[in-house]
């Protein structure tokens, strides 16, 4: 089982130490954002008594851990100090003191005011009361996670990963993927424990975090004049301390400023005064003179004010929040592990009874590997089913829940949510604008637009201000991983095998197994990379494709001054020589099969041949001058973006100012006919050209030679029954249903494989909506959506 604790606070510490002691259980901690944080800003106080009563239970019982393991007192660098709570009194208080000194025999006593003021309390309002604790003190918590991670850092079963989490994508079967600078990996379970970062870290992957909030908290250490307090919280006044290792008091007072930011600020030198001007009222004693540093920060907060296990998405998913509560993680983070620990692995090791926000306090999580066995006998039944869950089908199901009831599912063979996810490096832009997002172009109103998730994740402000003149692409991937947590409907790591079909629609089978059957199929299967035969002989580990680069680049660190070709004059092409230029490789060869590396036409005529009024005069052609035209078109869309081609250009100038050369030299009319290893291990690429044949010695070969469509894996019985055109390809017709024999009222439709029917817009992105829609009112024989596409002043 795969765990993943994100946050390397305090509580997120103890939290991964606690999982990696079970067996059978691999512990990842993601040590989140650096910089300072709540655990290194705490005072690190730890008592018993707590007014709320699961946080008394939960420090009295971390109390007695630290207490009853002496490694772990000396480890936590405790120091004793006593402590004295003051408060106004309430009913209860004589049990809940109890419930302390019952642990603790003889550490705890309920006192009056007077008592309080023999102790040196002045000032105090009527009716104030103390609870005196002997067995309470402090510890170094910055210490104590410093320790644990270095465990963590060194164990068999677990893994430190340093960095901030890019992405958290949950999956409907409860599994969620944690996307770090190092990669992507999916666990049974993840725990989000990044204090003050946890409300933002949620919301910038669209999950809700109305119910945390983040408090800013300050404290000052002074030079002390005489005898120090004991440890104290005044609940009358907002003003606790305690003494410090060096004779010094820490002040601190409650801010009341809510919802900061997360990590360090500038200190609040009011809030200071009023601890210190407090301070004098309370125990005029004391004799405070100098401060000797101020420490401000921010604590994430909850209710109720319990560091607990929080179900993020419900008990369906294994999304959780483990947070500090009131800001006083260090007094229960011993307990509050060892329960959340449990908790997520189902054990019963608890003896007490938990007040858990968990919704599902003992589920069980299935092993990795394993699958949900189907009855054979009783398939689930859907109306419609969907091969692949890329941006096609994914915008099919977001309009189709908005017009019918009834049930859509789709399949796909990808673990987690994505799109290219291999090929998309920073800097990497859309060639598409974002008002062209999987609903808008029909319904601009649905939930699942693309501004809907920029104000929903809270990104809107920042990305109008970054004034991208293309979008990331980075971006556009994390939209369609916020509509698919949305829609619900994707059956991920479901590779189909065989689509039959049978008297009661289409049968779909995942690894052999029968899965589902529908009257209705939508294929939306998209791409893979071409593998030409010119390379299959080199090593795989110095010739590779392009959506390998990001995975091999560590190998190819060694060789920046080596010679690398990269071949494929397309954007991806484009992207894996920008990608190498900004890694610092000095002599890249870039081979494109064409005369020149084409730019994209983006003008406005050129943009014309994206609206549904040209596809609608296209399906009026016959068959070859509709594909002359489509041909004699497709450098509109088929090219290169012009501002990665500017990038190119001045990031090699910038290159020629650096080495006195050109990193990457641009060599357009090479087509490459065979490839050889020599004997000194370079690899040679044999190209024609228009004048004479020549060849290219180079270390490594990066691929970008186009992709090519999936098939549809039909049985035998249902492929027979296909129409195909004279290319091999699909007949579809205007409506995107492929023409089949015997459909009996079964209807198959096809996206991304009808380019010399439908034109460029087939398998790009800039028509999604409008496809989806001709498709829903085709299938349920009704207008759904009008396609409207009246204004233009084109006359085809």
């Amino acid at each position: 089982m795969r765990i993943c604790v994100i946050g390397a606070g305090i509580a997120g510490t103890l939290l991964a130490w606690r999982l990696r002691s079970y067996p059978a259980v691999e512990v990842d901690l993601v040590t989140g954002v650096p910089g300072p944080d709540a655990t290194a800003a705490s005072g690190g106080g730890v008592r018993g008594f707590e007014t709320h009563p699961e946080q008394r239970r939960l420090a009295v019982e971390s109390l007695a851990e630290l207490f009853e393991t002496p490694g772990l007192l000396d480890q936590a660098g405790y120091t004793e100090t006593g402590s004295t709570y003051l408060m106004t009194g309430y009913d209860g208080l004589e049990d809940a003191v109890a419930e302390v000194e019952h642990v603790h025999p003889g550490s705890t006593e309920l006192v009056d005011g007077s008592t309080l003021r023999r102790l040196g309390w002045h000032g105090l309002p009527d009716g104030t009361v103390g609870v005196l604790e002997k067995r309470a003190g402090f510890i170094r918590p910055d210490q104590l996670r410093a320790l644990v991670i270095d465990q963590l850092a060194r164990s068999e079963n677990s893994r430190v990963v340093t960095g901030p989490v890019l992405g958290l994508v949950p999956h409907p079967d409860g599994s969620v993927t944690c996307r770090t600078p190092s990669g992507s990996d999916r666990y049974d379970a993840v725990v989000v424990a990044a204090g003050p970062w946890t409300p933002g870290l949620l919301t910038g992957n669209a999950l809700p975090a109305d119910q945390y909030r983040t408090k800013a908290i300050q404290v000052a250490v002074h030079r002390v004049a005489g005898a120090l307090p004991t440890m104290f919280v005044d609940e009358t006044s907002d003003l606790y301390g305690r003494p410090t290792a060096d004779g010094g008091l820490l002040l601190g007072v409650d801010t009341h400023r809510w919802s900061v930011p997360p990590g360090s600020s500038a200190p609040l030198h009011d809030l200071t005064a009023q601890a210190v001007r407090l301070a004098g009222e309370r125990l005029p004693h004391l004799r405070l003179s100098v401060t000797a540093h101020t420490v401000t920060n921010a604590d994430c907060y909850a209710d109720p004010p319990v560091l607990t296990l929080w179900s993020v998405l419900g008990s369906t998913h294994r999304l959780f929040t483990f947070t500090g509560g009131s800001g006083g993680s260090v007094k229960t983070a011993l307990a509050a592990s060892r329960t959340a620990a449990n908790t997520l692995l189902g054990t019963g090791k608890n003896t007490r009874t938990t007040t858990s926000r968990t919704e599902n306090k003992r589920m069980t999580i299935m092993e990795p590997g394993t699958r949900r066995s189907t009855p054979t006998t009783s398939l689930t039944r859907y109306h419609t089913i969907g091969i692949g869950a890329g941006p096609s089908n994914l915008s099919l199901a977001a309009l189709y829940k908005n017009v019918t009831t009834e049930k859509l599912a789709l399949f796909d063979s990808r673990p987690v949510a994505g799109w290219h996810t291999p090929l998309l490096y920073p800097g990497v832009r859309m060639q598409t604008g974002w008002m062209k997002d999987l609903v808008s172009l029909v319904d601009p109103r649905h939930e699942l637009t693309f501004l809907n998730y920029l104000v929903t994740s809270g990104r809107l402000y920042a990305l109008i201000n970054s004034q991208f003149d293309s979008l990331p692409r980075i971006e556009y991937e994390r939209y369609l991983a916020w509509a698919t947590e949305r829609l619900g409907v994707v059956n991920f790591s479901s590779r189909v095998d065989s689509i039959a079909i049978t008297g009661d629609g289409f049968e779909v089978s995942v690894d052999g197994t029968p899965v589902a059957v529908s009257e209705h199929l939508v294929l939306g299967l998209g791409t893979r990379p071409v593998w030409p035969d010119y390379v299959r002989n080199l090593p795989s580990g110095r010739a590779f494709i392009a959506d390998e680069l990001g995975v091999r680049m560590p190998d190819l660190e060694p060789h920046k001054a080596d010679p690398v070709a990269v071949v494929g004059g397309g954007q991806t092409g484009l992207e894996c020589v920008l990608r190498l230029l900004g890694s610092g490789f000095t002599d890249i060869r870039w081979l494109g099969r064409n005369q020149w590396f084409r730019s994209i036409d983006d003008s406005p005529m050129a943009n014309e041949l994206y609206r549904p009024s040209h596809i609608e005069f296209l399906q009026g052609l016959n068959r070859s001058k509709r594909r002359e035209m489509i041909v004699d078109s497709r450098y509109s869309g088929d090219a290169i973006t012009p501002g990665g081609l500017r990038a190119l250009y001045q990031g090699n100038y910038d290159g020629l100012l650096t080495l006195g050369r050109f990193p990457v030299t641009l060599l357009p009319g090479r087509d490459v006919l065979s490839s050889e290893l020599l004997a000194d291990g370079m690899l040679r690429l044999n190209c024609s050209t228009t004048v004479t044949p020549e060849h290219h010695d180079v270390r490594h070969v990066v691929v970008a030679a186009g992709r090519e469509h999936v098939q549809a894996p039909f049985s035998d019985d249902l492929r027979e029954r296909i129409d195909y055109d004279d290319d091999g390809e699909m007949l579809v017709e205007p409506d995107y249903s492929v023409r089949w024999k015997g459909m009996n009222g079964h209807r198959i439709y096809s996206f991304n494989a009808s380019r010399y029917s439908h034109g460029l817009t087939n398998a790009g992105l800039t028509q999604l909506p409008v496809r989806a829609a001709i498709v829903l009112n085709s299938m349920f024989d009704r207008e759904i959506y009008p396609i409207s596409d009246e204004l233009c002043a084109v006359q085809w």
